[in-house]
């Protein structure tokens, strides 16, 4: 995959001036695409009796592997997982200005200290119990930050720009990192294999049992640690 190492360097000329070249500041990242896999052993009594036995497996499944998906997005905890944005070195963050709460002064410098073309197109990223507390904020003029959507199918928003809910985002403590604002095409999902679905009747048909296998092939990877900046809930 193409990611960005430096800018061009484009400059005003003359009309009979030459062109200058600009270094080529483009680099190659590898996504590497990891496997997830279980796989569950189910009676071929509960299967015939229950119609809907093994629809209720395959639900299981898909949130089973959504919930570990979502989390390793956010904060990988080991190899052979996809790298966490929240983990990634290099993403710049901006201190609260109190030990243990958000403050919305800290949230408005959050946003500004990206460059203008990465905020213009930000999205905030928190957990649900963080949401309900901005939901409180206000600004010095007594307006709340988060804004309701009027519309339907249009997000909510802080500060102008819209908010999503990640719930393996931290929560509000000290030293934590509650909050991620950025423009998300800095993180790039690569899908190899959607959720596949094996229902293997033979390997333990002498005990009356099928198995079910599933396995899932992704990969994540922050591309532009620039993009982004995490808010830490700090006095300075």
């Amino acid at each position: 995959m193409t990611t960005r190492t430096g800018i061009t360097n484009a400059k005003w000329k003359g009309e009979t001036q030459a062109q200058e070249e600009s270094a080529p500041g483009f680099g190659q990242a590898e996504v590497v695409v990891n496997e997830l896999t279980t796989y569950v052993d189910i009676s071929n009594t509960l299967l015939a009796d229950a119609s809907q036995a093994e629809a209720e497996v395959r639900q299981a499944l898909t949130e089973d592997f959504g919930a570990k998906e979502g989390l390793a997005f956010v904060k990988r905890s080991g190899d052979g997982q996809p790298e966490g944005v929240m983990t990634k070195a290099g993403i710049a963050e901006t201190v609260s200005g109190h030990a243990t709460q958000i403050t919305a002064d800290a949230l408005v410098t959050q946003m500004y200290a990206l460059p203008a073309m990465y905020r213009n197109a930000g999205t905030w990223a928190m957990n649900g119990t963080t949401l309900g507390l901005l939901r409180l904020l206000k600004d010095g003029g007594g307006r709340f930050l988060w804004q309701p959507s009027y519309q339907a199918g249009q997000p909510e928003t802080i500060l102008g720009r819209p908010v999503i809910e990640l719930p393996d985002m931290p929560d509000v403590a000290g030293g934590a990192f509650p909050i991620i604002f950025g423009d998300w095409s800095g993180y790039r999902i690569v899908d190899r294999v959607s959720l596949s679905v094996l229902v293997n009747p033979y390997i333990r048909a002498t005990e009356g049992i099928t198995r079910i296998h599933a396995t899932r092939r992704t990969g994540g990877r922050v591309i532009q640690p620039a993009k982004f900046r995490k808010l830490k809930i700090a006095a300075s």
